[in-house]
């Protein structure tokens, strides 16, 4: 890595070139947003056939910026100049689908309400109206700043830093769900898709500037273990604050229930998540003693352990999330392979007090406070449990949380294996 920044390019620099040849610079830019702009053209056209939904074109946004991520961090290690077009390339062509999609939620939305003349005409629909288009449109503007970066050889190892980031981020959009909604009368300014998109864009600008501040970090010589503290703390605050306290407190970890199609506020606990989880939170807290001993006293068998431990933790996490996305894509077969009833046995009786008070607003009842967990049970009682399920919605910000943390575990682990 601080090799890679202390290359000196062999170009001629970009402000000598003459206007066509910067513009011919520019074309993992400006390809995609002219496949965007036909992408567009044809669903308006021919309508929302084929792959010309947004959902679509996200999900292959998704797969492009993953298979980005692993391409340039490769390329980190082996220098292959096929890997590194390879690289750019695939960047490029996920930036196509997220701004496609981002766009062709625009349409979509329209769509859906008959384009309504509104005081702002069609821009009432510029897909800014929630959380999930935000997130598309901040991972669109980290992408293209990614881009503008790493089309010049010298930057291209920046792109390791900023995909696997935008991966997560784009990964916990998918989590939110891209349901369409009715824009609120109060959002209905013109303003509104100026403002929200340039700031939405800017901070996509801000996770690359990121990127290149931590590489410049490891250039200057901050110590790997520093940095892995760092991590390890990032790690303690994940599992401190997901599964409502349920992991480090309880040793458990639950997913949200859905009944009926009708997000609940309760929790099913999911057999085997928590004691796996308190292993690698164990796992990480034992690294951040160990490189806090060899801190301060340098001792060569605290930080070899420490990284060994560190390393562990990261497989560790790896299996947390596959056992957890194993649970929300297939609930059946797992609760069938770990001899689980019904999700609603899963359901700790410290949930049920809240989830009574939930109740009690919901039925219109007048069950006094120390009543809400009976209420809870009674109604628990009488449904159908196989009308329960999980829902993959219910918990996005600790999705994202959680594989935040796989991500900087082990990008931390391989920068520091081969800091070079």
């Amino acid at each position: 890595m601080s090799h890679a920044i202390k290359q000196n390019e062999p170009l001629v620099p970009e402000m000598e070139l003459s206007m066509p040849a910067k513009i011919a610079g520019l074309w993992p830019v400006i390809i995609p947003i002219l496949m965007t702009v036909a992408l567009i053209v044809a669903r308006i056209e021919l309508g929302p056939r084929g792959f010309l939904y947004e959902g679509a074109l996200t999900l292959l946004a998704l797969i492009c910026y993953m298979s980005a991520a692993v391409i340039i961090v490769t390329n980190l290690f082996v220098k292959e100049q096929v890997l590194s077009r390879l690289g750019l390339i695939t960047v490029s062509l996920g930036y196509c689908f997220n701004l496609s999609g981002w766009m062709m939620r625009w349409v979509e939305a329209g769509d859906a309400e008959g384009w309504k003349a509104g005081i702002n005409g069609a821009w009432r629909y510029f897909p800014l109206d929630n959380l999930y288009p935000l997130t598309l449109g901040f991972c669109a503007g980290a992408a293209v700043t990614t881009l503008l970066i790493i089309r010049k050889p010298k930057y291209e190892f920046l792109g390791a830093m900023s995909m696997p980031i935008v991966t997560v981020v784009l990964t916990l959009a998918i989590f939110l769900g891209n349901e369409i909604r009715t824009l609120p009368p109060i959002l209905d300014s013109y303003w509104r898709p100026i403002h929200v998109s340039i700031a939405t864009v800017a901070y996509g600008v801000c996770l690359v500037s990121f990127g290149i501040a931590f590489a410049y970090l490891l250039k200057d010589g901050v110590r790997s273990e520093a940095i892995a503290i760092g991590a390890g703390l990032f790690g303690l605050l994940i599992y401190g604050t997901v599964g409502r306290f349920g992991v480090p407190f309880h040793g458990e970890y639950g997913i949200g229930l859905l009944y009926n199609k009708t997000q609940l506020p309760v929790r099913a606990v999911l057999p085997g998540m928590g004691p796996l989880m308190v292993v690698t939170l164990l796992a990480i807290a034992a690294s951040i003693v160990l490189f806090a001993i060899d801190w301060v006293r340098t001792d060569e068998k605290a930080r070899r352990v420490g990284w060994r431990i560190f390393r562990l933790s990261a497989l560790l996490q790896a299996v947390v999330l596959a056992l957890l996305f194993s649970w929300i894509a297939f609930p059946q077969k797992m609760a069938s392979a770990t001899n689980l009833s019904n999700f609603v046995a899963q359901i700790p009786e410290r949930e049920k007090p809240a989830f009574g008070e939930y109740l009690n607003k919901q039925m219109n009842a007048d069950w006094p406070a120390d009543r809400h967990q009976e209420l809870a049970q009674k109604w628990l009682a009488q449904e159908d449990p196989a009308q329960f399920s999980l829902s993959m919605k219910s918990n996005p910000v600790e999705f994202g949380g959680l594989i935040g943390l796989f991500v900087v575990l082990f990008l931390v682990s391989l920068f520091a294996w081969r800091r070079e």
